[in-house]
């Protein structure tokens, strides 16, 4: 058994290049937004905690960094590094294993890879949702693959609207509540399926409004700027939509 300072000192200490190639790839305020307080408080929590942890789990997690900093790609360095750590948070700090978990994983630069994998899907269902609503609002648009089509013109949901990034943000967001309310797995899985339908609805509710915009029925108020408010105001109705149904769920 080593003290638990020690052993966080030295993973910390041993795997500082993982920690430097996760900063590196922090490239926009949203991420910093919810990564920053979310590692500092586990960090903090876990700096004020006493105790000792077992030698050989840290010592095989830190021989396994090791050898992917030699032969493997920087995602499993990080991942490894940060495995290190959460395991340690599991084994002193009362906090939800599966939650803590979960946020470890969405810590990692993923990214890229969801917007791979998912890009195109939630376009495809963003500009379904965003239709339906435009409609119900009496604006005849029809859909075709993923352009609106609006008087003779189409309106292209480009990778940026797909809503990867307000989704992989929901996510983190639903870790962190998670967390901090102390649920288990059911109320775990229940949040991260709340998350997952209020940022489709969220990003399709945003991209409505940016058609609003774009096309003259708002006046004085465009550009990119008009952009990055309309997203910063869907996200905010998003994280108060997942706190007010969460806490109600735990009332």
């Amino acid at each position: 058994m080593i003290p638990l300072r020690v052993a966080l000192t030295v993973a910390f200490v041993a795997c500082w290049d993982a920690w430097r190639l996760l900063l590196v790839r922090i490239d926009d305020p949203t991420t910093a937004l919810l990564l920053v307080p979310g590692v500092a408080l586990i960090g903090w929590r876990l700096i004020a905690a006493e105790g000792a942890v077992r030698a050989l789990p840290v010592a095989a997690g830190l021989v396994a960094y090791a050898i992917f900093c030699i032969t493997g790609p920087a995602l499993l360095q990080i991942g490894v590094a940060s495995g290190v750590v959460v395991c340690l948070a599991i084994a002193r700090l009362n906090v939800p294993k599966l939650p803590l978990a979960g946020l470890a994983a969405l810590l990692l630069p993923i990214l890229p890879t969801l917007d791979f994998l998912l890009a195109y899907p939630l376009r495809r269902l963003s500009a379904i949702i965003t239709v339906a609503l435009l409609r119900m609002n009496g604006i005849p648009v029809s859909l075709d693959g993923i352009a609106l089509e609006w008087r003779g013109q189409q309106l292209l949901f480009d990778g940026p609207c797909s809503g990867v990034r307000m989704l992989w943000a929901s996510l983190v967001l639903a870790s962190l509540i998670a967390i901090a309310r102390q649920m288990g797995a059911l109320g775990y899985t229940r949040t991260l399926t709340l998350a997952v339908g209020v940022a489709v609805f969220g990003n399709a509710l945003r991209a409505a409004s940016l058609f609003y915009v774009e096309n003259g029925f708002v006046t004085g108020f465009g550009g990119p700027v008009a952009h990055e408010a309309v997203g910063l105001l869907a996200f905010a109705m998003i994280a108060a939509a997942m706190l007010v149904t969460t806490r109600k769920a735990m009332a």
